[in-house]
């Protein structure tokens, strides 16, 4: 990573190589920010991020604890300025509660749940430290209020919509925690976002405006309240 300016913030975004966490780090390059990029694929991501000389790619897999304890490590003593635990596994769209098969299913709870809880408890004490901001990737497939794609609306992906609603929960009980600490929490769904083959046939945005969703609370655009589940910084229903 190049050397910040005094003025500059800094951030971590986990499954920074790709979809919308690739898109979210660009994002926050190109406005300034230092960026760690957590990825697993650590050599595709570099790729990717050629011409992002703020970018540090570094390796972290949500299966593995020690990964993201090992880039807590080497933080600097003031802390981190934003975590956006991005990274997730998603399911296959014809996976129902009567044939999912189970090990799938806790593969998935393993990365988006557990792996969302390890990254929140990494890096919850460098938030502390400098005050920052934690923004959790939740989903409108999660949700009640989803008229679209959530809970209610139809039987598919049915593990990923169980995650994701237990991510809600995590993160609406972290923004208490932790918001007692001065650290800002936000649970923002990027949208429907085109990161699979076939998604933007059904009109899944670009993960460009997924990750300008996820980063609103801090981007200075419009207010979000902490502790709010919202996309586009609007509310949205848990």
């Amino acid at each position: 990573m190049t050397e910040a300016s005094p003025n500059s913030r800094s951030a971590i975004v986990t499954g920074g190589g790709r979809g919308v966490g690739l898109a979210a780090v660009k994002v926050l390059s190109e406005r300034g920010w230092s960026v760690i990029a957590l990825a697993r694929d650590v050599r595709a991501a570099r790729a990717a991020l050629a011409g992002h000389p703020s970018v540090d790619v570094r390796y972290a897999d949500l299966r593995d604890p020690a990964s993201l304890v090992a880039v807590a490590d080497t933080l600097p003593e003031d802390g981190i300025d934003l975590v956006v635990a991005n990274a997730a596994q998603f399911a296959p769209w014809d996976e129902t509660t009567l044939t999912a098969d189970l090990d799938g299913v806790r593969d998935i709870l393993e990365v988006n749940v557990i792996g969302t809880w390890r990254t929140v408890q990494a890096f919850s004490h460098a938030l502390i430290r400098s005050q920052g901001s934690l923004i959790i990737v939740g989903s409108g497939g999660g949700s009640h209020g989803d008229p679209d794609f959530g809970i209610a609306t139809n039987p598919g992906a049915v593990s990923y919509a169980a995650s994701k609603a237990a991510v809600h929960a995590l993160g609406r009980k972290a923004a208490l925690e932790l918001g007692e600490k001065d650290v800002a929490v936000y649970v923002v769904d990027p949208g429907l976002t085109a990161t699979a083959p076939g998604m933007a046939e059904m009109g899944a945005r670009d993960p460009r405006s997924g990750a300008l969703s996820i980063l609103r609370p801090v981007l200075g655009e419009g207010f979000v309240p902490a502790g709010s589940f919202s996309r586009d910084g609007r509310p949205l229903d848990w």
